[in-house]
């Protein structure tokens, strides 16, 4: 039977979503850890790739198992597998599905969150990207709505990654006041005239690899005042990586939500 799991991950330590020679895997923990569970070796597949120290608040992955103690006993397998992973990952829930449901393929949308500060902060660090400039938020959200719709994305994607086509359709873009600690925003030590604490929030029905980092690098460059808002169309239009700013850290991405046609979480 097949299984869909919802989990969330820190990444930071972890070389990606996807399994690697090279350093630990979000994937790799999980099989892990359900295989030990289950006494059954098991493969597991995620919604989608997240590149080296991209946080999860919300993934979906799926499973196959002849074990019906995940559905009848799912709290125990719960509290076992979180107790066999690493710190930086937990399993929230546990979903039965049909045997055709498959948590990449089936997803309609994603949505991503990029957090911005520009003032020295000994608590954002770790979660925010430190870009010490007064940005005019007005303008990188002209310049956001410019690239909804179905486009092309070839400037804004990690060169040969091998998928067949660059086009992709992004629903919904915005910048606004947030943090990812919360009480940054109410606490007067950070309210001063001049501070910022910015999020961008991005929603399409797929994306390529690096595209939001270098989406908000672009952005981050009108926002400066480098350039106007309508660069970001010519941008897209010379279809060429270098005409794009540069990627921004991964540190600050979080995935925060992913849709299906059908009921899930």
């Amino acid at each position: 039977m097949r299984i869909f799991i919802l989990l969330s991950y820190n990444g930071s330590p972890f070389c990606g979503w996807q399994k690697q020679k090279n350093g630990p895997s979000v994937q790799e923990s999980l099989e892990s850890a359900f295989s030990l569970c289950l006494r059954e070796r098991v493969e597991i597949t995620g919604a989608g790739r997240t590149d080296a120290g991209v946080h999860a608040l919300y993934y979906v992955a799926h499973l196959d198992t002849s074990d019906n103690k995940v559905i009848k006993e799912q709290q125990k397998v719960l509290y076992k597998i979180n107790a066999i992973l690493p710190p930086g990952v937990v399993v929230h829930k546990i979903l039965h599905v049909d045997d055709d449901s498959h948590s990449r393929f089936d997803a309609t949308n994603r949505t991503y969150k990029y957090y911005v500060h520009n003032f020295k902060s000994p608590f954002l660090n770790n979660y925010s990207y430190y870009y010490p400039y007064r940005l005019n938020i007005e303008k990188m959200n002209h310049a956001a709505k410019l690239i909804l719709g179905e486009r092309d994305f070839t400037s804004m994607a990690k060169l040969h990654s091998g998928v067949k086509t660059n086009i992709c359709n992004i629903i919904h873009t915005n910048w606004e006041p947030a943090s990812p600690i919360s009480f940054i925003n109410q606490n007067s030590l950070f309210k001063e005239e001049n501070t910022q604490t910015l999020c961008f929030t991005i929603t399409a029905n797929r994306f390529l690899r690096n595209m939001v980092r270098a989406i908000v690098g672009t952005l981050l460059e009108i926002g400066k005042g480098n350039y106007e808002p309508k660069w970001i169309i010519e941008v897209l239009s010379r279809k060429e990586r270098g005409a794009a700013g540069d990627s921004v850290p991964a540190h600050s991405l979080f995935l925060t939500g992913i849709e299906y046609p059908y009921p899930t979480f």
